[in-house]
């Protein structure tokens, strides 16, 4: 089924809450309804008689028509509550309104009293007694910034102020024509008794039913007037020269445009993941209920208990145990939906679908895909045990995959201005093909990525100096990507140092590691062990080059250290690792000049933790030693 009748099909799916707002206010819409916000209450019995008034703007549920629902400047009333100009003021308006109340005013008897009500005329005075604006010499003539309101602005002041009703009935406990449950199905009632008869058939259900040409709009309220559905236009060539009737090239029926756009509003409100003008939307067809998020980070998954370090002892041990346990959770925090034979055995539906907003009156579907769950559970599974990098909060360091958001910060860099939010929402949309569809990141995106960080000081402070800790987390995240890039090309990195790789870039990747620690290691003694100096070190600072030009740049880099390495009196254990390294190199690799890719950062990034946990056990043992 496609995405419109997936939809219609999780609105049937949740029919119970049709109508009941959430803790948030948000409500999935009745058929034939609409949200809207209204200005003034007014309080009446059963008989219709007149009991209160007053100004309390509220935004809720009216019935309505195609016609009301998207109405500008034609004259097409509300069945119900509406402004005073159909109420009061416009007689053409006026006649129009009352003419479609007394069509169905019999249907429910809070409607009959609506109806007495207004029939008798006294709705302008009534307000005026409980002191609502209802006439111009009594109006505001100036705006709060001292400007004089325009006689088009009067007048929209007064006519377009919203009238909502409430009807007090003893022993009924829903007083509130926007809450009861039974108005809504005696407006839907009289619909489709009014349209029976004239059927056609519906593309998207594949049964006869009652045709609509006027879609709804507002189903995102960034970009409110915006259609995904826009009417056939029979002056122009939206169809003409295909087809030779509008129904032939688009045909819906009425119930399942209502449904749908109902259910994607309601779900873009709840559950959205947005930017600007485009909104992002996982969900199980089968229950409405959110799908596992593409876009969240792994940590987001786990609270806060599973960002601790593992015992080293327990990586002497067991090489790699931290991914594996990492794994595990990851697939528990999915409630279990990761074990193989759970997977098998779930036949429910997932959707995903993107739509944004190209102007204010048109909005598109830019992504739409469905599968079983267990499909989806386990791309999104997937994305999270391939992309992942080690992370740190506080002393605790952990893995997890960064959020997408993350990533394209990495890729493009921090936001800043409206223009990003346009580069934002391509790479969310492209990382929706990445994860859901399983396609490779693209090459630029790691190569841009790759760049970035190593231009270190490119990530400043607000005060303008260098963001250490911003930097180190861009860098954790491209090694995530980097990672994940050549999994994809069937190169796999493990988590944990490989001393085994012989890969070039990775290798030199590892040097800078050791050179950038030999200079660290020197000045905190050099300070009297003092970890406030925060200044960059040399492999820092040429750190760009060295990516650009590693050979040249690392003889260059080695002299910087030579200070260094005698105030640690040679430097023995770092000498062995560089030694060590060196050895691995292919013949003709490390004399190479050439650019070093992605597998730098990783070299660099794992060897840089494997020297910090080697200085954490050694300052655990010095302490167990001293007590």
């Amino acid at each position: 089924m496609n995405w419109f009748g997936n939809l219609a099909l999780t609105y049937d799916n949740v029919a119970e809450i049709v109508g009941v707002p959430d803790n948030k206010g948000n409500v999935l819409l009745p058929l034939c309804h609409i949200t809207k916000k209204t200005d003034i209450i007014v309080i009446i019995d059963g008989d219709g008689n007149f009991r209160h008034a007053e100004h309390s703007p509220k935004e809720i549920i009216i019935p309505c028509t195609e016609g009301s629902a998207n109405r500008t400047s034609d004259n097409a009333p509300h069945p119900l509550h509406d402004e005073l100009g159909y109420l009061c003021y416009d007689e053409n308006k006026r006649k129009e309104y009352f003419k479609q109340l007394e069509n169905w005013h019999d249907r429910h008897p809070k409607v009959r009293a609506v109806y007495n009500y207004l029939i008798r005329g006294t709705l302008l005075d009534d307000l005026r007694k409980y002191g609502i604006t209802v006439d111009r010499e009594n109006q505001n003539l100036f705006k709060k910034d001292g400007k004089k309101k325009t006689e088009k602005e009067l007048e929209d002041e007064l006519c377009k102020q919203f009238v909502r009703f409430s009807v007090e009935i003893p022993g009924d406990l829903v007083p509130h024509l926007w809450e009861d449950v039974t108005l809504f199905r005696a407006w839907q009632s009289y619909l489709a008794e009014k349209d029976k008869g004239i059927t056609e058939l519906c593309y998207v259900t594949g049964k006869k039913s009652t045709l609509t040409y006027k879609h709804p709009k507002g189903i995102n309220s960034s970009t409110y007037g915006a259609k995904i559905i826009s009417c056939n236009d029979s002056e122009n060539f939206t169809y003409r020269g295909r087809f030779a009737k509008p129904e032939q090239a688009n045909a819906i029926s009425a119930e399942a445009s209502g449904k749908a756009h109902a259910m994607l509003k309601y779900l873009i409100a709840t559950q959205g993941y947005k930017c600007d003008t485009q909104a992002i939307v996982a969900w199980s067809i089968d229950t409405g209920k959110p799908a596992l998020s593409p876009f969240a980070a792994s940590d987001e998954f786990f609270g806060d208990d599973d960002t601790q370090t593992t015992d080293t002892d327990t990586h002497k041990n067991a090489r790699g145990t931290l991914a594996t346990d990492y794994a595990k959770k990851l697939r528990d925090a999915f409630g279990g939906l990761g074990k193989p034979g759970i997977l098998r055995n779930i036949t429910r539906q997932v959707a995903v679908i993107a739509v944004d907003a190209a102007t204010t009156g048109r909005m598109s579907v830019t992504f739409y895909q469905h599968m079983r769950e267990n499909e989806y559970v386990e791309r999104v599974i997937r994305w999270h045990e391939e992309c992942c990098w080690w992370f740190r909060k506080g002393k605790n360091e952990y893995i997890s995959a960064p959020s997408v958001d993350r990533i394209i910060a990495a890729v493009f860099g921090e936001p800043k201005g409206e223009g990003y939010k346009k580069i934002q929402k391509q790479a969310r949309e492209r990382m929706l093909h990445v994860i859901i569809r399983g396609e490779q990141i693209d090459r630029g995106w790691i190569n841009a990525a790759v760049n970035r960080v190593s231009n270190p000081f490119s990530y400043n402070k607000a005060d303008g100096g260098w963001d250490k800790s911003k930097w180190e987390k861009a860098t954790n995240v491209t090694c995530a990507i980097t990672k994940k890039y050549f999994i994809d090309k069937k190169e796999v990195f493990s988590l944990e140092l490989d001393n085994g790789c012989r890969d070039r870039s990775y290798l030199y990747g590892r040097l800078l590691a050791i050179a950038d620690r030999i200079e660290s290691h020197a000045r905190f003694l050099q300070t009297g062990k003092d970890n406030t100096d925060k200044r960059p070190t040399n492999a820092v600072r040429y750190m760009s080059t060295f990516a650009a030009k590693p050979f040249r740049t690392w003889s260059l880099l080695f002299g910087l250290i030579n200070p260094s390495i005698q105030r640690l009196d040679g430097a023995e254990w770092y000498q062995q690792q560089i030694d060590e390294i060196m050895s691995k190199f292919k013949e003709g690799d490390f004399e190479s000049d050439k650019p070093l890719d992605g597998r730098y950062l990783l070299g660099y990034s794992l060897q840089r933790r494997k020297i910090y946990n080697k200085d954490k056990e050694e300052q655990k043992d010095e302490s167990v030693e001293e007590n």
